[in-house]
């Protein structure tokens, strides 16, 4: 969309293009697609608690209420004579209970006496005093809900077993009644839930691991296994693994796969399990892109009918200017037609003169550029890493020029410029001359101080040099205050510090160097 206008006069001629609008219009409309996206992800992030929480609670929910439901069942059969009462024929209750376990949605349910025993219609009883569980409940009296494991006549299929004791009048333990989960039931629980709220679901032991989950995780892993190919926010591994033993709900950050997620857990009451509900940015991201993408090619459609409006527009305005151009022309040939005036050159001498951007001896910036360049360096330079400034003096200038003459006291100048000026270059910094023997330095992004102190130690070296000059040597030796910048430091308090440091080498031997922070002597 370019549009040219040109109108002659003699040998004059003008140009109006729409480039720069169209140029300066695309600008807006791509920073303000940028901003939609950007909003976009912002939005997502803090729906993410939420649709973390929205899983979790249905979840949670559906499974407390599985187990609540199990408890309950079994603890009201308890309470029947015919159940706790020893008396009664094992079989005669094992025959009602297979009855009512379809019936209630059961793998089965099973009574055990008092030795432990489980009886099952047309089948010798089995002990189950192998069993961890069946051990805590005739020991302690209390019900208890189990971790999935393999059961069943194949040894393979998983379950969850949940079981309470039977007791008599006397309140002594007569046996106990145990109903079987199916696996597949808890599993598809997690996957209703974590499916309605796009939400990835999982489900731990008592030990900590993997019992199910919806993300593929391996079955029978350690959750710790897990956390360590995360990147975790705000906590550490320990520190959840604790959280979770101690039974309390809580909720993480974290960086995995390229994505950012946020996690909340839960405890489920009566078990000693746990659910985790994660949720990814971009899972949420994809769910309001068909807003976003609506909101932006209704932005771009707006950016090209403002640029339609103004070019108009402009255009209007031009016919307007083409008018007066032309009006102007003929004032001129009638002021002129007649009349032939003096020949001048009326144009100004326009003299470009050096403002002093740089030191003529020794080639580095004079002091009023660097002030001004390292206030916009230190702005920019990365805050994790370390800045600092060097504050050079060469301590025998005087000496040399005493002894050798001006001429030799600028080839002296001229080295340390030239030794300044690769510094400058190699850690990102300006270098200037702050006075007659003095230079300053600004070095940037640095690792850490053990690297200053390492090119310290080099620059210091190479300061203590000889210079050839005219067939003879010419000493050279400088010290250097320096101070690094601490966050929100100006320039003016960074380059009091380095000097400071340097009238303390000045007056303590000269020739090394001295960091203003710490007030250790290199």
């Amino acid at each position: 969309m370019k549009k040219n206008r040109e109108k002659t006069n003699g040998n004059k001629n003008w140009r109006i293009t729409f480039s720069p609008i169209m140029r300066y219009s695309t600008i807006f409309c791509l920073l303000t697609l940028v901003v939609i996206f950007l909003g976009g992800v912002v939005l997502s992030i803090g729906q993410m608690k939420s649709t973390a929480r929205a899983s979790l609670n249905s979840s949670h929910a559906q499974i407390s209420q599985r187990i609540d439901e199990s408890i309950t069942l079994l603890e009201s059969l308890a309470e029947l004579p015919e159940f706790y009462n020893p008396d009664v024929a094992p079989i005669k209750k094992v025959k009602k209970l297979d009855q009512m376990a379809p019936n209630y949605g059961y793998m089965m349910i099973c009574y055990v006496d008092d030795d432990i025993l489980v009886y099952s219609d047309g089948d010798e009883p089995a002990s189950l005093a192998s069993r961890d569980y069946m051990q805590r409940l005739f020991s302690t009296g209390r019900k208890q809900v189990t971790d999935s494991f393999a059961a069943g006549a194949d040894g393979v299929t998983l379950n969850y077993t949940v079981a309470v004791p039977l007791k008599d009048k006397n309140d002594n333990i007569t046996g106990c009644l145990f109903c079987a989960i199916y696996f597949d039931e808890i599993v598809e629980i997690l996957k209703d839930s974590s499916g309605t709220n796009n939400a990835e679901t999982t489900l731990l032991g008592s030990q900590g691991q993997i019992m199910s989950s919806t993300e593929d995780l391996p079955y029978g892993d350690s959750i710790m296994d897990e956390f360590k190919k995360m990147t975790i926010f705000g906590t550490t591994e320990n520190r959840l693994e604790e959280e979770l033993l101690s039974q309390k709900p809580g909720s993480y950050w974290s960086f995995k796969g390229g994505s950012l997620r946020y996690t909340v857990y839960q405890r489920v009451e009566n078990t000693g399990w746990d659910i985790l509900c994660s949720v990814n940015v971009w899972t949420i991201f994809g769910e309001i892109l068909p807003s976003l993408l609506l909101v932006a090619g209704l932005t771009v459609l707006l950016c090209l009918g403002l640029i339609f409006v103004v070019r108009r527009y402009i255009n209007r305005q031009m016919q307007v200017v083409d008018a007066l151009v032309d009006s102007v022309n003929e004032l001129e040939k009638k002021i002129y037609q007649d009349q032939r005036p003096e020949k001048r050159d009326f144009n100004e001498i326009i003299r470009l003169t050096s403002d002093g951007l740089t030191d003529s001896l020794t080639g580095v910036v004079t002091r009023a550029v660097f002030l001004k360049h390292a206030a916009a360096q230190l702005k920019k330079a990365d805050p994790a890493l370390l800045s600092a400034l060097c504050f050079v003096d060469m301590d025998n200038l005087k000496y040399i020029n005493d002894t050798h003459g001006h001429s030799d006291g600028d080839v002296a100048l001229k080295s340390i410029g030239y030794i300044l000026r690769e510094y400058e270059k190699r850690y990102d910094g300006v270098v200037g001359r702050y006075g007659g023997d003095e230079f300053i330095l600004l070095m940037t992004n640095l690792d850490d101080e053990a690297e200053l102190n390492s090119i310290l130690d080099e620059l210091v070296l190479r300061f203590h040099s000889e210079v050839g000059s005219a067939g003879h040597s010419i000493p050279v030796q400088c010290s250097v205050g320096v101070a690094i910048c601490r966050p929100d430091m100006e320039l003016e308090q960074l380059i009091a510090d380095a000097d400071e440091a340097l009238y303390f080498v000045k007056q303590n031997g000269k020739g090394y160097y001295k960091i203003h922070e710490n007030g250790e002597r290199r």
